[in-house]
């Protein structure tokens, strides 16, 4: 199970998602938007890029990316995104650079 959230905070906006799996354990969690970096749990298969890939789109566009784990009880992965300038996502075109 799954829960999907976004709501404003003091610098943008924070989305999260939240599941009611197994947790990471406390170790694991400085590591997990680490390039290569799998739990020694981990199924087979992958590569151990998805949150390092993550972590690298959230931070070039000035956000922050995190987790928050309880072991036995699931974890939240969460990233924050400044809020767009203004004239920006108010139905105004952007203009991009020529």
């Amino acid at each position: 199970m799954f829960d999907v959230r976004a709501a404003p905070d003091a610098s943008g906006v924070r989305f999260e998602v939240r599941d009611s799996g197994c947790g990471v354990a406390a170790e694991h969690t400085p590591h997990l938007f680490e390039r290569f970096y799998r739990t020694p749990d981990a199924p087979p298969g992958g590569a151990g890029l998805g949150l390092y890939i993550c972590k690298e789109i959230v931070t070039a566009h000035g956000g922050h990316i995190g987790v928050e784990s309880d072991p036995g009880r699931g974890a939240i992965f969460w990233f924050t995104l400044p809020r767009a300038a203004d004239g920006v996502g108010d139905g105004a075109a952007a203009q991009l650079p020529s």
